[in-house]
């Protein structure tokens, strides 16, 4: 299965290759027992990435994750001392709901990461004034067209126990699901209504979110690790649509593990 690079292949990424799936993955297992342990070195890992992108391109781009492990992550790397006025910071995905909710994903960036030495990054918004996310695709796919670096330099992803990732849900309708795995025009989002979240979402699409130079998707708990064995193990994209991450050979993709949580 080849997936479609948006605008037409890989206007985005003239210097490599469109991402496919064969029967090897390029998923490397970063495995802790300590949550702190993982968390100091998922800091390590973005720190010299987005070193390495301003100090080679002059500008470095990412796309983090909401949820209860970014917290820790980003008031961490909020203290960094980095050259941070160069680089960008967009969201995998949100909640459609107002900024000030507790739900929101971006409230939880501006809150926890765009503050101290990360005060000066520049933040790309997945929201709009709309009233639902159907209604805001183009804007916000133009708005990350033209405010984002291409190819990230990093995306962050999480996994939900049902093998979703970003918010590219098994639980979605199989129309709203194909958009944001196969968009028909380019589009760089999708609107997800899944039946397990009580609030409509936007999510980066799949060719968006494998427009990377590197991938991390960052999990805590057993149950996590069986989701994630059993997803790297079968073949449905739509049943787990992780697999789409887990499973494609052309960007490199960690898989960080702890069995606990962050304390610190």
């Amino acid at each position: 299965m080849r997936v479609a690079l948006p605008f037409g292949g890989a206007a985005l990424r003239d210097d490599e290759p469109v991402p496919n799936f064969l029967d090897e993955d390029m998923t490397n297992e970063r495995i802790f027992q300590s949550g702190d342990d993982m968390l100091a070195a998922m800091v390590k890992e973005t720190v010299e990435r987005l070193e390495f992108a301003i100090a080679t391109r002059g500008h470095a781009s990412m796309a983090v994750a909401g949820g209860r492990f970014p917290k820790p992550l980003f008031e961490k790397l909020s203290t960094v001392k980095l050259d941070w006025s160069k680089v960008t910071v967009t969201l995998g995905d949100d909640r459609w709901v107002g900024l000030d909710d507790d739900q929101s994903n971006e409230k939880l960036v501006r809150d926890h990461f765009l503050i101290n030495e990360a005060q000066h990054a520049r933040f790309v918004s997945l929201k709009t004034g709309d009233a639902n996310p159907e209604d805001a695709i183009s804007t916000v796919s133009s708005r990350l067209r033209t405010d984002l670096n291409w190819p990230l330099d990093i995306v962050y992803l999480g996994m939900g126990d049902d093998g979703h990732t970003a918010s590219l849900f098994p639980s979605s309708a199989p129309d709203a699901l194909q958009k944001g795995l196969y968009p028909a025009h380019g589009e760089l989002v999708a609107a997800a209504r899944p039946t397990v979240s009580p609030v409509p979402r936007i999510s980066m699409t799949l060719p968006a979110i494998l427009n990377a130079r590197y991938i991390g998707i960052h999990i805590t708990g057993q149950s996590k690790w069986s989701t994630f064995e059993t997803a790297k193990n079968g073949t449905e994209i739509e049943e787990m649509p992780v697999r789409a991450i887990l499973q494609q050979t052309d960007i490199p993709v960690d898989l960080w593990w702890s069995a606990e949580n962050p304390k610190g």
